[in-house]
């Protein structure tokens, strides 16, 4: 009976190693690493590379653009604008034997405004009554990178009017003479008008045109 009672604690002494050598070999084999590989793991959204910004427009900054300067003859005496319109007056020295002073008016309105040449050049030719075509010189010419259209008419009966270079009045005035430049800028078109009695015009005629010469655009 004591033998029995030996051998029946033996047995579950042996029955619980057994349990416990079961338990810590499942315990090890869950804490190794698995042999397959982690999959991936998605970039979150704060991860994930900005879109990139949108080029910015070539040109989108408008520059100022370019106004002309020019060097005024010793002969011509600058005088205050009679108006808005005017960028710039001068007094042209009476000439011996004529009785008035001739004037020098330039005109700028802005960027593609003031007309065409062609439009100008026949409304100031228009302020001279009984013009022949051939009367009429008209040429082309270029200064300092910088394109000038010139007219020119010796004498005829002026009448401003109310047009552009209006003279001291409003009335007709025989033996009149023209000279006049419409120079093209980067800011537009600017007008050069030079109106007297033909020998104070004559006279001025190359101080004129060194004028046009000295134009060039402003830095």
């Amino acid at each position: 009976m004591l033998a029995l009672r030996a051998f029946g604690l033996r047995a579950s002494v042996g029955f619980a190693a057994l349990c416990l050598s079961l338990c810590v070999a499942c315990e090890r084999k869950a804490q190794e690493p698995s042999s397959q590989p982690a999959s991936p793991l998605l970039p979150s959204p704060s991860s994930a590379p900005a879109a990139p910004a949108a080029p910015a427009l070539a040109g989108s900054a408008q520059q100022e653009p370019l106004h002309i300067t020019w060097i005024d003859p010793p002969s011509f005496r600058r005088v205050p604008p009679s108006n808005a319109m005017r960028k710039a007056s001068y007094v042209i020295p009476r000439a011996e034997g004529d009785t008035e002073d001739g004037e020098l008016t330039v005109f700028y309105f802005g960027p593609g405004q003031g007309g065409s040449i062609d439009a100008n050049v026949d409304r100031w030719v228009g302020q001279f009554g009984s013009v022949k075509p051939g009367d009429v010189k008209r040429a082309d010419r270029e200064a300092n990178g910088l394109r000038q259209h010139t007219v020119e008419l010796e004498s005829g009966t002026f009448s401003a009017g109310m047009g552009m270079g209006m003279g001291s009045s409003g009335k007709a005035k025989e033996n009149y003479g023209l000279v006049g430049g419409i120079v093209e800028s980067p800011s537009g078109a600017y007008f050069f008008k030079m109106t007297g009695p033909s020998k104070t015009v004559k006279r001025a005629k190359p101080d004129f045109y060194k004028l046009l010469d000295s134009i060039k655009t402003s830095a």
